[in-house]
């Protein structure tokens, strides 16, 4: 047993007892071979999800041995969080989900508070120990070496685990061979689905969805707050799969379109020595190789017998992105033209995802569309691939499939016997009336009825003839006038995640994606600038506001029906117009703009988020 054990680029010191302690930890690890083995393969599922997190705040690849879970402790889950820690790190403990055992949500929070500590710390296998101990925000050590430590006999018992896995791990696992090699795929449709149901449609065993769902304790994935459900497959399953997922979400926002590109075609090469373990492909008449779950850019191009500076020029990528198990990887250049003229822009579809989709060269997909590499192209954009787009013609954009407002609009809350509600005012046509509708107490059906626009007038009889209306009606109509704050711009601090801002905010990581153009393969950059948009959450804030506010009095002449009607003029609003410029988003607009999103599509009949320069958007003040 070494006294030195390097964890994460700190030299770890271990005194006399500390060694005893690494040393009882692995006899007991290797008591039970096959609960190695167990372990080891799990990790090396995970590793590839867990490892785009790592990146994000710049935390070691030893950290993963944290995060498993520890067999002989049952209370806790990943990252050994025990449910007052969890609780302190705001996860969800329930009778139906258990966010301490999904890998991902419980990594992300953990994250953040490693992250927090590291730099107090400055120390990684120092802030470890703090988040051990279960501190959230202890105070900084006096003095601090970044490469340094020295354990002491009386640190936190899981610190000598963490050591002891690490060192079986690494001693084992170069000659660790399963079975049955299994990749993790995240299906990420799962809402309201039973897992037998997303096994199904998938055409895998439901035995195949179990163990990394744990977290799940019912038999049917909750809504309200999207969870990936992982799927192990194999690599010749892969595809297949994720065709199936992409191609079969009837409820998901955008679908995307079977191009019928990449032409994939598996190819039973007889490699010897290492590069057997390599599964080939054609890939649009390429030669091709697919990353497994140990793979990096170093080992593919060494399947492909070409240099990495090859490899990732091939792949269009640069030595700081990651190998993703189950992608299929080039081993040929790609071609200067694709087979065919255009491409529509998928959500979250990046410039590199579109040129490895139809084998076309990134650099021509950049000169054909005059574009450059860091720019993000917007959903919907119509993209040229085999010429130059005209100088003279400007960008196109498309409509997809599927109305993208869905993802955006959560839906209006169903409210049962609640009535004197107005409707929504995005539901009605500019300056027509809003209508009000109150029923008696011996009606619990009362309808809504929407008539034509009356002129003053008739408005001013129908005001003297229909009724009176206390003042306490007032409080219905007043939330519509409200001076809100539509849209914040959130910048980026050191150690932050999407999940961590997501829930600052109270949105969903895949709002902050879509408001933004990102996804999950963008990471974040300390100093970027993200749009938030609150107006969902207020307006959920004041829906709940004008449940519990009193009804109103209402005061009806005799002789009338039991409807009772309200019509309230809007006043109108100057108009002025606004033209959009290059990389302006509809978001962007609205923030510029002072005004909610919502009213900007309704004011301007927007179909969808997308608008193009040069359009010109009605504002009205």
């Amino acid at each position: 047993m070494p006294y030195d054990i390097d964890f994460a680029g700190v030299s770890v010191h271990l005194t006399q007892p500390g060694r005893l302690q690494v040393q009882q930890e692995v006899q007991q690890l290797y008591t039970n071979r096959a609960g190695i083995q167990t372990d080891m393969n799990t990790l090396r599922q995970l590793t590839p999800l867990l490892k785009p997190l790592f990146t994000e705040v710049d935390l070691p690849d030893d950290f993963r041995y944290a995060a498993l879970p520890f067999t002989n402790n049952d209370t806790t889950g990943f990252w050994a969080l025990s449910q007052a820690h969890a609780r302190d790190l705001k996860l969800r403990i329930d009778q139906t989900v258990d966010e301490r055992y999904h890998p991902i949500v419980s990594t992300e929070a953990v994250l953040v508070n490693i992250s927090q500590l590291q730099k107090t710390q400055g120390n990684y296998v120092l802030a470890l120990l703090q988040y051990l101990k279960g501190e959230i925000n202890p105070p900084a050590p006096e003095r601090i070496d970044p490469s340094y430590i020295l354990l002491k006999p009386n640190s936190p018992p899981l610190i000598w685990k963490i050591l002891a896995r690490k060192l079986v791990f690494e001693h084992e696992e170069p000659t660790y061979r399963p079975s049955v090699s299994y990749m993790l795929f995240e299906y990420q449709n799962g809402e309201g689905k039973a897992l037998q149901t997303i096994a199904d449609r998938l055409r895998v065993t439901e035995e195949r969805v179990k163990p990394f769902n744990q977290w799940l304790k019912t038999t049917v994935v909750p809504t309200g707050k999207e969870y990936s459900v992982f799927v192990q497959v194999t690599p010749d399953e892969f595809a297949l799969v994720r065709s199936i997922a992409e191609s079969g979400m009837e409820t998901a926002v955008v679908r995307r379109m079977d191009v019928g590109f990449p032409i994939l075609t598996k190819v039973d090469e007889q490699a010897e020595g290492l590069r057997a373990l390599a599964i080939y492909y054609k890939i649009n008449n390429r030669r091709g190789v697919q990353a497994q779950n140990c793979d990096n850019f170093i080992t593919l191009a060494f399947y492909g017998n070409i240099t990495i500076n090859a490899f990732l020029n091939f792949n269009d990528l640069s030595i700081n992105d990651i190998a993703r198990p189950g992608e299929i990887y080039y081993l040929e250049r790609k071609a200067k033209r694709a087979k065919v003229p255009f491409h529509v822009v998928q959500k979250n579809q990046t410039l590199r995802e579109v040129a490895s989709i139809y084998g076309v060269q990134l650099k021509s997909l950049l000169r054909f569309n005059d574009i450059t590499a860091t720019q993000r192209v917007q959903t919907g954009r119509v993209l040229w691939l085999q010429a130059k787009r005209p100088a003279n013609r400007p960008a196109e954009y498309r409509q997809l499939p599927v109305d993208e407002q869905k993802q955006f609009t959560s839906p209006e809350p169903v409210i049962a016997e609640k009535k004197g509600l107005e409707p929504s005012p995005s539901s009605l046509p500019e300056q027509k009336p809003a209508v009000i509708t109150s029923s008696p107490v011996t009606d619990n059906k009362a309808a809504l009825i929407s008539p034509k626009t009356p002129d003053d007038s008739s408005a001013r009889s129908l005001d003297e003839d229909l009724l009176a209306v206390s003042d306490s009606i007032s409080h219905v109509d007043t939330a519509q006038h409200e001076v809100i704050e539509a849209i914040k711009l959130h910048v980026v601090t050191p150690g932050q995640t999407y999940f961590a801002i997501a829930r600052l905010y109270g949105v969903t990581v895949k709002q902050l994606y879509t408001w933004n153009n990102l996804s999950e393969r963008i990471p974040l950059k300390v100093g970027q600038e993200l749009i938030i948009d609150v107006t969902e959450k207020q307006r959920i804030a004041r829906e709940k506001q004008r449940v519990v506010s009193a009804k109103p009095v209402v005061k009806k002449q005799p002789g009338r029906g039991n409807l009772v009607n309200l019509f309230v003029v809007s006043p109108v609003k100057e108009a002025i117009y606004y033209t959009v410029k290059a990389g302006q988003t509809l978001y962007r607009v609205a923030l510029i703009n002072k005004v909610r999103v919502e009213d900007l599509m309704r004011w301007n009949n927007l179909p969808n988020y997308v608008i193009e320069i040069g359009q010109k958007l009605l504002i009205r003040k």
